[in-house]
């Protein structure tokens, strides 16, 4: 509440710092998750990833699938954690198999260039679908970009229209500019 000022109080970062923190020494998943966020991004305590990655952590322990995403992220960028993409492919699988379409397209992006798991094609494929059905206009995009090259999926140029069309409609400028050429060669 005094993260967003609601219910008549004001916006205190520092109250609301200090309610999440008894929170998440509690063991909250949630109030765990929302302190690393707040460590993350520093807009109300100083900026510490090392801290960020810490709180993600204990949320993440206890299946938060926003945690595991958001450490997720800092092991593959090495934010305030050693570089380790096989640690990120384990937190977003955690997290894509609780459905959650960003996770799942990470996971995807990882299989389809090799970076901590296997290089394989046909998983990148199967983690794009879930998330391209989960409404993720990036993961349409990577989806058709798939269909249409014939990698990972067998040639189909139909189906890669389809998501195209798909991502579009969410507002995806890039898949705009792809159903038309794809459509020509349909």
């Amino acid at each position: 509440m005094y993260a967003e000022g609601l219910c008549g109080l004001p916006v205190d970062g520092r109250q609301a710092c200090a309610w999440y923190e008894k929170a998440a020494k509690q063991g909250h998943a949630e109030a765990q998750y929302a302190l690393g966020w707040l460590y993350d991004e520093g807009e109300i305590v100083k900026e510490d990833a090392q801290m960020a990655a810490q709180w993600y952590q204990k949320a993440a322990d206890q299946g938060h699938a926003l945690a595991l995403v958001a450490l997720g992220v800092l092991y593959a960028e090495g934010d305030g954690l050693a570089q380790d993409y096989q640690a990120a492919a384990n937190c977003y699988r955690r997290a894509a198999e609780q459905d959650h379409a960003v996770a799942q397209l990470w996971l995807a992006r990882l299989y389809e260039k090799g970076l901590g798991v296997p290089q394989d094609e046909q998983l990148a494929a199967y983690w794009y679908l879930r998330a391209a059905e989960n409404d993720d206009d990036d993961a349409q995009v990577a989806l058709a970009r798939l269909y249409e090259s014939g990698r990972g999926v067998a040639l189909n140029l139909s189906e890669a229209r389809k998501w195209y069309e798909r991502a579009a409609e969410l507002g995806n400028e890039t898949a705009r500019l792809h159903v038309q050429t794809v459509s020509r060669r349909v």
